[in-house]
């Protein structure tokens, strides 16, 4: 019996070893760099446990001026190393070592499985290598249609607001963004910005509830074992999060398969020479065409669906409620982009949008990108290190994560004079080409890239274009004034409010 019981505690003691001796390996490579001080369990993370939700976001997106460019920090008893200057990025975009995915993610897999921004190893490589065919350029340009319906539908559903104030945009982006990704990735009509239907919003509000939850797993070593997160009041939370989300996935799916079947197109999916060919090719079709020849899982099917619906839904709201912030705080840079327009449309506000016309949006273009770069809602990336990576002449060891900090990568006044100006001539090709390669990476960069940033930039594009051609937009907020909730993305925490006067009023006036 004694031996038994001394069996028991080792057994019990040996993860609680390992831990320890983890953590005395990593600190010899790492707690010289400078950083906040630690603390047994909670390491650094002592400064998100007592701060309050609405000033976590000032903190976290200053550490890099306080310890400068590579720093430090513990998650608990994960050890971190940030940085955020471009030979620092470049140095790890490009190494092999460097492409799984930092170990937060893993507590995305309740809702985006393995899919592309949540996966790594060899089911990320094979999902990648599949999947990329579905942003092939002709995918992409079969797209249009649905964006120009769209981005002029949600035109007039504002004609509702012209004159009346200011307003909170950001429940209409949501809107007419779930409207966009479902029909152009998905092939199935939601309509939600002109219905009455609760689940869209639903669906997205529980996007939002899920990544707050996310980030308080993030900010709390004690939320971080998922077999004890389960059984907290938080963990229950993130599980009916899950099922509202995936409960609507799964609905779009079936629907997609039931028009499908109802075309007699139940196994006549395309082929890759046909990629294009069909009008309106949805990123579903695509999955069910691997599903039908075995390349991907119905599981499979479903992460990327998530992954994709989230991914689409996100990046456009936004990218259009930063450039509302942007250009209804900039007179100037708006009318410049209001003349580029009337030039390409020769001044009739009702003509549909081509993808001619897209081309031809060169500044619209500098303005968007200079949205990403002033405006990152996605303030950092993670990578856990799978061999020994040597940055700016730091050892950082196989197994450590390291995170890059894009809202400081892209304001470094090593790159950027004056970075809190927004300023789209800093896209000019002549002073793209004298910036260093890795100073925007809005998108990521080398094996882990975005693959739908053309759709996002086409999509983004069509809705401003529609609204600036019809009319001026004024912001309540100052971007110096914004506040903003940490969570997988950074939100306003009040919204954006905005104000519309029809530019066909002042030009027959």
């Amino acid at each position: 019996m004694l031996l038994i019981l001394l069996l028991l505690v080792v057994l019990l003691l040996l993860p609680i070893l390992k831990i320890y001796i983890n953590h005395q390996h990593f600190s010899r490579y790492i707690d010289h760099l400078p950083g906040e001080k630690k603390y047994p369990v909670i390491g650094t993370m002592w400064i998100s446990l007592k701060s309050r939700r609405e000033d976590l976001a000032d903190y976290l997106l200053n550490r890099h001026k306080k310890f400068g460019p590579i720093y430090r920090q513990w998650m608990g008893n994960l050890p971190m190393v940030c940085v955020y200057k471009p030979e620092h990025a470049q140095t790890i975009f490009k190494n092999s070592c460097a492409n799984h995915k930092g170990q937060f993610y893993q507590m995305l897999t309740p809702w985006l499985g393995n899919g592309l921004i949540s996966g790594s190893g060899p089911t990320w490589q094979h999902h990648r290598k599949i999947i990329s065919p579905s942003f092939h350029f002709k995918v992409l340009d079969s797209y249009v249609e649905i964006f120009t319906e769209k981005a002029e539908q949600f035109s007039k559903y504002l004609e509702k607001y012209e004159g009346q104030g200011y307003f909170n945009v950001t429940t209409c982006l949501t809107k007419i963004s779930l409207d966009i990704i479902a029909e152009s990735a998905m092939g199935v009509e939601l309509n939600y910005l002109s219905g009455n239907d609760p689940r869209g919003m639903e669906y997205a509000q529980a996007i939002i509830d899920f990544s707050a939850i996310f980030f308080k797993r993030m900010a709390n070593p004690l939320y971080r074992n998922n077999f004890t997160f389960r059984w907290t009041a938080l963990g229950r939370e993130s599980a009916r999060c899950v099922n509202t989300i995936q409960q609507f996935n799964n609905e779009i799916i079936q629907e997609r398969k039931r028009r499908l079947h109802e075309n007699k197109e139940k196994t006549k999916f395309l082929k890759e020479d046909d990629i294009g060919s069909h009008k309106k090719t949805s990123f579903l079709d695509l999955l069910l065409r691997y599903q039908n020849e075995h390349r991907l899982s119905k599981k499979e099917i479903q992460d990327e669906v998530s992954t994709f619906m989230f991914g689409g839904l996100d990046t456009t709201t936004a990218t259009v409620t930063y450039a509302l912030l942007a250009l209804g705080n900039n007179a100037q840079i708006q009318k410049h982009v209001q003349e580029e327009l009337d030039e390409i449309f020769a001044g009739d506000p009702g003509r549909k949008v081509t993808l001619q016309d897209i081309s031809r949006m060169e500044y619209l273009d500098r303005v968007i990108k200079e949205v990403l770069r002033c405006y990152n809602f996605v303030p950092s990336i993670y990578r856990e290190l799978q061999s020994d990576l040597e940055v700016a002449g730091i050892t950082l060891p196989k197994g450590i994560n390291v995170g890059i900090s894009l809202n400081d990568l892209h304001h470094d006044p090593a790159h950027y004079p004056d970075p809190y100006k927004f300023d789209p001539d800093r896209f000019l090709p002549e002073i793209c080409a004298q910036r260093h390669p890795y100073a925007y990476v809005p998108f990521s960069a080398g094996a882990r890239n975005c693959l739908g940033q053309k759709f996002a930039m086409r999509n983004v594009k069509m809705i401003l274009s529609y609204i600036l051609r019809q009319y001026h937009v004024k912001c309540l907020e100052k971007p110096e004034d914004l506040k903003y909730f940490v969570e997988i993305v950074l939100r306003p925490q009040n919204g954006l409010h905005i104000a519309l006067e029809s530019r066909r009023s002042r030009r027959t006036g």
